[in-house]
């Protein structure tokens, strides 16, 4: 089968040695001239970045890596200049819309900490998002929830990736398994060493995926998990509702991070349920050679999400959304978050946090109407 075009997306401030497994495993997969990778720097980028692209460009890898004058340039032409945050990983918004912009098929979003392995087919598993319907071995819970930490070897046992919400958490949910017919537009990958789990879990529990157990599932109609984009591949046709949420939104001295991405994972999720689309988790796997963080810090900039996914999760799973496209879907999505809000009731619901989803549904339109100048 002939491969999609794929761009693999990532932002950085770091001097981008990480792009040398990609590089490697691209070459070894025979796709290095087929997948364009898209480097977004930022104010802290060094310019040993600039370097090594170069570099690796002499290996005959597509490289693209703009300039913060270049980007601004971009945004500008697209009416949203004032939308994506320098200084965040809110960057790599601007890698999904030039992506679209180079007509690629698939967009793969990864964090600068992940590390491709050497042996794995990494771009040919992701591209399971672009191959139409085939028969998937699908996970149904009775709770509506599946934690994909059970699909690794993990020590200490009984950890749940960021997002998935404490209601939910050590659950004895009934838990089955069937051959079904799905069109996967959503692919999320794993991760090895160090797997994705809040700032409370690597306080009071901290983890490590040893291995990876062997199987990859869908994700049934009705049941659901919290996706990032770390290792994450997307259906161009996805791209506009998989907007990265602003962060940074000031709540009571402090500031709302961190979760900018699981925002973004449990939208598309809800509207490639609307259009009957489904999402595969399992491979490829990444080695997630974390950076440093301090947690409790990490911790001040997650709760008030956490709280916040709590409630804003159940109230997702039983949205009545319509539309026949994803831009339809998404306008509808944001539209149904400004009136939701106004009628949640809660310690944790007050004026301000309404504002952030205010805001929030105002960037969800504006990201519209940009990827729209690209795709018409």
């Amino acid at each position: 089968m002939k491969l999609p075009k794929a761009a693999l997306v990532v932002t950085t401030i770091g001097d981008g040695r990480f792009l040398e497994t990609y590089v490697d495993n691209f070459e070894k997969s025979g796709v290095l001239d087929k997948v364009i990778i898209i480097v977004i720097p930022d104010k802290k980028t060094p310019t040993a970045l600039i370097e090594l692209c170069r570099l690796l460009k002499k290996r005959g890898a597509q490289i693209l890596c703009p300039s913060l004058e270049e980007q601004d340039a971009f945004l500008r032409k697209l009416g949203i200049s004032w939308l994506i945050l320098y200084d965040s990983d809110h960057r790599r918004n601007v890698g999904f819309l030039m992506a679209l912009e180079h007509e690629c098929d698939f967009i793969i979003s990864i964090d600068d900490d992940n590390l491709c392995l050497p042996n794995e087919d990494f771009v040919g598993q992701h591209a399971v998002v672009c191959q139409g319907q085939q028969e998937f071995e699908t996970v149904h819970s009775s709770n509506g929830w599946f934690n994909v930490c059970e699909l690794l070897d993990v020590r200490p046992q009984n950890v749940y990736p960021r997002g998935f919400p404490y209601r939910y958490r050590h659950q004895t949910a009934g838990v089955w398994y069937c051959l079904e017919r799905s069109e996967i537009h959503l692919n999320a990958g794993l991760w090895l060493q160090d797997p994705d789990l809040d700032a409370i879990t690597w306080l009071a529990n901290p983890a490590r995926a040893v291995s990876f157990k062997g199987r990859s599932l869908v994700l049934g109609a009705n049941t659901w998990s919290p996706i990032n984009t770390q290792n994450t591949a997307v259906h161009r046709d996805a791209i506009v509702a998989y907007y990265f949420v602003r962060m940074g939104y000031p709540i009571a001295g402090m500031q709302i991070d961190r979760y900018g991405d699981i925002f973004s994972g449990y939208f598309v999720q809800a509207c490639m349920r609307h259009l009957g689309y489904r999402v595969r988790v399992g491979t490829p796997l990444v080695n997630h050679v974390r950076n440093t963080h301090n947690y409790l810090q990490d911790l001040t900039k997650e709760l008030v999400c956490i709280l916040l996914i709590e409630e804003i999760v159940e109230w997702l799973r039983e949205v009545k959304l319509e539309g026949d496209t994803y831009t339809e879907t998404y306008l509808c999505l944001a539209e149904a978050i400004e009136n939701a809000v106004e009628e949640f009731r809660g310690f944790i619901w007050n004026d301000l946090i309404r504002g952030f989803f205010h805001q929030m549904a105002h960037h969800m339109r504006m990201w519209t109407k940009a990827v729209r100048r690209i795709i018409g």
